[in-house]
């Protein structure tokens, strides 16, 4: 999974519109690590998410965009948050 979050950070860190982009704290979700990223361009925020599928070794990932005229960082967290938490790899 490791070499999957360097790889999607070194794609994000290339994206030129992007004027922040952190890392925050793996999660397990359903009992799979994932990495989170959390990025914004001047209209959007974006919350990226991934993990290597344990019994297929497939890579899998999650990204979540919103305008930032439609919603606050706050209320993108409040939407993600649930979803996220129900979330399985197959």
């Amino acid at each position: 999974m490791e070499g999957l979050a360097k790889l999607v950070n070194d794609q994000l860190k290339g994206d030129s519109s992007l004027a922040k982009l952190e890392r925050l704290p793996d999660e397990t979700i359903n009992g799979n690590l994932f990495y989170h990223f959390r990025a914004e361009t001047e209209f959007t925020w974006q919350d990226h998410y991934g993990t290597v599928a344990s019994t297929t070794r497939d890579q899998v990932t999650v990204t979540w965009e919103f305008n930032k005229s439609d919603i606050d960082r706050k209320g993108a967290e409040a939407l993600i948050a649930p979803i996220m938490a129900t979330y399985e790899v197959l």
